[in-house]
């Protein structure tokens, strides 16, 4: 396939009129691919039959200008961040069905931004998180714990202004729950990225989906060379955490090295 065919759009996506009853959501960290691997990365996502697909660790460049211009030509609503000259990634929120408009927020990150959708469901907020890696090192404790403060005090600040506009936040956080996948795994993370995760409850009263919905499930999104790793979560308000049908992973992306990351899916209806 040439760029020119790979430009035209892919007329084999999910129907805008799955919108009107079904939110499909799906959050895939694409690893910074190139253009090649964007190619095969947009025929799974098209096949997935999402209409809400939230894309993290996109790496801003021509192969991110390439992801959102074939997004756009094959109908989806494409929301990319103001980005600036010290931002290397990004997070794009892409829509089929839904009128959109921006999230209100205080935060104004690369790698975290959102859409508020039109929905069956209301007015809803579907917000992107890629969190800071570890780098296994002080400095990079202080960077991601000062980010972990910021996205937490922005969405606080989205919540009190606005209380009856549900939120789903979602994406790659990179930090684990407390007491889940392998000991040397959790080992490699600091009390703040616990209190991170945990902060989503206590603090901002939104609901661990997939915790909420698998109390006993085991399942890792990502494995390095100590184990693996639960990073990629969605956090929802608890009216739409009630619409929630089903919530899991796809791993086959992962598993297929279309990814170093299994996909979250999510269907509210």
């Amino acid at each position: 396939m040439n760029e020119q065919e790979f430009l035209f759009g892919n007329p084999d996506v999910v129907a805008d009129d799955v919108a009107a009853s079904e939110l499909r959501l799906l959050a895939l960290n694409i690893e910074s691919p190139s253009a090649e691997r964007v190619r095969r990365q947009l025929d799974w996502l098209y096949a997935s039959n999402a209409n809400c697909l939230v894309l993290t660790e996109v790496k801003i460049g021509e192969t991110a200008d390439l992801l959102v211009r074939e997004l756009t030509s094959s109908g989806y609503a494409v929301a990319r961040p103001r980005t600036g000259t010290d931002d290397k990634y990004m997070t794009v929120i892409a829509t089929k069905g839904y009128e959109t408009s921006p999230t209100p927020l205080t935060l104004d990150s690369a790698r975290f931004h959102g859409v508020r959708l039109a929905s069956h469901l209301g007015a809803l907020d579907v917000i992107g998180l890629y969190g800071l890696t570890n780098g296994m090192s002080v400095d990079s404790s202080t960077r991601r714990s000062a980010f972990q403060e910021q996205v937490r005090g922005a969405l606080r600040a989205r919540l009190d202004a606005e209380p009856d506009i549900p939120l789903l936040v979602t994406g790659d956080f990179n930090v684990v729950e407390p007491g889940h996948g392998p000991a040397e795994s959790r080992a490699l993370f600091d009390d703040h990225d616990f209190d991170f995760y945990l902060d989503f409850g206590r603090r901002l009263g939104l609901i661990d989906s997939f915790r909420q919905t698998h109390p006993t499930g085991t399942d890792l999104t990502w494995y390095g060379p100590k184990g693996g790793q639960r990073l990629d979560h969605a956090f929802t308000s608890p009216k739409l955490h009630t619409r929630v049908t089903s919530v899991g992973f796809e791993h086959q992306v992962r598993t297929s090295r279309l990814s170093d990351h299994s996909a979250l899916v999510l269907t509210a209806t």
